[in-house]
């Protein structure tokens, strides 16, 4: 192999490069990566034309792959400022594809993207691929992973999640995004009891102006339920001598018990039926626990009563989704108090009314609520 040609046609290409003739440039490379591969000038001008491609992920391969084999000072200078040049140019295309993506008005309204479970041998090319589109550390990706459940990963314009979101989806990562404005769609209506099972379930229930009504509805109506356990918060008091008057203690709040909510999901009505143990009065109507005099039983085992008899109907049709995986959801969720403090959860209990767990789950429910309108 002649050393001049080599020559000859490594200053072909850096000529060409100069004249930005890049149809010269590629097809003198041709000819180099044919007779010498290896030859690292050969693969730096490589990698700067894929950039001029704007083949940037192939372009930051090649200069990373320089970097790691070589020790030349030089051509390793080159390739640092090849990768500082993708660097740039990559977060340029994301600027001008996140622009794209909001340039209408209905797609710069705020919204969410939310990341779901993934198996826990795709969690490491996931979280390589997390860390890519969004432009993060390796680490920081895999920490928000959801080995379970939901994780709210980011909010913005929502033409921008819909863009993040395809991509993460084109990479196998399971996600979806909604417009927070749906969030407003569904009515929600509090379940107080009810008070027939058949030929439809009748109940009473309180909706969001606190009027109190009937509601009727055939099980085949149900598209989905979801269950959730709420902790309700205490904060100690105690007395204060020198202001003699009670006051919360400085000591963190602490769980004093949980409230069990059901939500039935009615998507033709755009209503949820939300059930709640500290809510429903197991004194009147239907009584789900018949074998048990009323004066023995106690408000958990009425509300087993009712969820199995839910549970049993649902089951028996075979056709509603099953969500109950809020606690893993509430774990991150709490992350995002601006979001939380926007949502009103429809329902109060008493000496909760600050508590952050009620939109929690309220978030929860709306999210499988509209996640469903969407398919």
């Amino acid at each position: 192999m002649s050393e001049s040609l080599i020559q000859k046609l490594l200053d072909d290409v850096a000529q060409a490069f100069d004249r930005k003739d890049y149809r010269s440039a590629t097809i003198a490379l041709k000819q180099l990566w044919q007779l010498q591969p290896e030859n690292p000038q050969v693969q730096l001008y490589r990698g700067r034309l894929y950039e001029i491609a704007g083949n940037l992920t192939q372009a930051d391969s090649t200069y990373k792959h320089l970097l790691k084999v070589l020790s030349t000072p030089k051509i390793m200078a080159q390739a640092r400022q090849g990768l500082d040049r993708v660097a740039l140019l990559d977060q340029e295309q994301r600027r001008r594809e996140v622009a794209l993506a909001i340039s209408t008005p209905d797609q710069n309204q705020q919204g969410i993207l939310i990341l779901e479970a993934i198996e826990p041998t795709h969690r490491s090319n996931a979280a390589l691929a997390l860390a890519q589109i969004m432009n993060v550390d390796p680490y920081s990706a895999r920490t928000h992973m959801p080995s379970r459940g939901w994780r709210i990963y980011r909010m913005g314009p929502i033409g921008e999640m819909k863009l993040y979101g395809q991509q993460l989806q084109a990479q196998g990562i399971p996600c979806f995004w909604i417009k927070s404005a749906n969030f407003a769609t569904p009515q929600l209506f509090q379940v107080q009891l009810v008070q027939a099972e058949t030929p439809k379930v009748e109940l009473v229930c309180v909706n969001s102006d606190r009027q109190t009504g009937a509601v009727s509805f055939d099980w085949s109506e149900v598209g989905q339920w979801v269950k959730g356990r709420l902790p309700i918060l205490d904060r100690p008091l105690e007395f204060d001598p020198l202001r003699r008057q009670i006051s919360a203690r400085s000591r963190k709040e602490e769980v004093r018990d949980y409230a069990l909510v059901l939500d039935l999901h009615l998507p033709a009505r755009n209503c949820i039926l939300r059930f709640c143990d500290q809510t429903y009065r197991f004194d009147q109507g239907v009584d789900f626990t018949p074998d048990i005099p009323l004066a023995q039983t106690v408000t958990r085992s009425q509300w087993n009563g009712t969820v199995e008899w839910i549970t049993t109907e649902l089951h028996a049709r075979n056709t509603a989704t099953l969500w109950d995986d809020f606690n893993a959801f509430r774990e991150t969720a709490i992350e995002f108090p601006h979001l939380l403090k926007a949502i009103d959860p429809g329902f109060y209990l008493q000496g909760q009314e600050n508590s952050r767990f009620n939109p929690t789950f309220h978030l929860y429910s709306l999210l499988a609520f509209c996640k469903k309108s969407m398919q």
